[in-house]
């Protein structure tokens, strides 16, 4: 049984790995290159928990972010946050 379901934009040091070892999208065939990691922990049959993850191309990483109902990384980045200032000139 699997837990714990992630996806993330992949940082510079991910990417930067991923094109020296010239691997792409870990489903299938599928050759496009990934820009995100999925990650998801399970446990192995001696009883010992493990954390698995793949690199994912855009497609594939929208059907993952579906499949376990996960919000969109890109999603997090856009929204403003307002600061403090902008609420003490609201409720004065």
């Amino acid at each position: 049984m699997a837990w714990g379901y992630r996806l993330e934009l992949m940082g510079g040091r991910e990417g930067v790995r991923c094109r020296e070892n010239d691997r792409g999208c870990a489903v299938g065939n599928c050759g496009h290159v990934p820009q995100y990691l999925s990650a998801y922990r399970y446990t192995r049959a001696n009883g010992r928990a493990v954390t698995a993850t793949r690199p994912l191309c855009v497609s594939h990483a929208r059907q993952f972010s579906m499949k376990y109902s996960l919000a969109w990384p890109d999603t997090l980045r856009r929204i403003k946050r307002t600061s403090l200032a902008s609420w003490v000139q609201l409720a004065a």
